[in-house]
């Protein structure tokens, strides 16, 4: 079972990611299966993707300690019924990774390493956040800012957000883990949040709980 973290977070907040080397047939024997469930599996039809969703549907399994049987709101965001906690859900090519909260909205992005994400990265990274990538290097600059933007809109769930402008990413480093801060203009007002980071050479992680 690879679990690769399991960490606690203020508030009871939890974040977990796992290494997905299972098959099928043992991830579906592990978890307890709604109606909802075997319908949403079967609108996927990509082996990769049905491991995926299967992977995550088992940390949240182990997480909440509830059948993983999420809902998503009118803009996207995952829910479970009858359940207070806030949850965040993302994956990437071989692994899932999981935040979950009982007081407040989370955000988590898990990435694996690619130059599509830097030759992209006119349309999300701004002045401020080029100015450190001589600290941080462009590339894994250019996937932390993405993953931390990634995890803010999870948490913001406001339409229109644009994340060149209305997103500023700061603290960037060549750390393997640490903090992110960031400033978000939220409907004209400018809030500050702290993130958590992971790098890897299998994959970038940011976090928000």
């Amino acid at each position: 079972m690879p679990l690769l973290c399991k960490l606690e977070g203020p508030d009871q907040a939890q974040m977990a990611v796992w290494h997905i080397t299972e098959s099928e047939e043992t991830l579906t024997g592990w978890l307890s299966f709604s109606p909802l469930m075997h319908h949403q599996l079967q609108q996927i039809s990509h082996p990769a993707k049905r491991l995926e969703w299967l992977a995550s549907r088992w940390l949240i399994q182990q997480l909440m300690q509830c059948p993983p049987a999420v809902s998503y709101s009118a803009t996207g965001q995952p829910f479970i019924d009858h359940q207070a906690t806030h949850l965040s859900i993302s994956h990437t090519m071989g692994y899932a990774a999981v935040v979950t909260s009982p007081l407040k909205p989370t955000g988590i992005d898990i990435e694996y390493p690619s130059p599509r994400i830097e030759k992209l990265s006119a349309r999300f990274v701004n002045p401020t956040e080029e100015a450190q990538f001589s600290t941080s290097g462009r590339a894994p600059g250019c996937a932390l800012v993405w993953c931390a933007k990634e995890a803010i809109y999870k948490i913001l769930d406001t339409p229109g957000i644009l994340f060149k402008e209305d997103m500023v990413i700061e603290n960037l480093s060549s750390s393997p883990s640490g903090t992110l801060k960031a400033q978000v203009n939220i409907q004209g007002q400018w809030t500050s949040m702290v993130l958590q980071y992971r790098i890897t050479p299998e994959f970038y992680l940011v976090w928000y709980w």
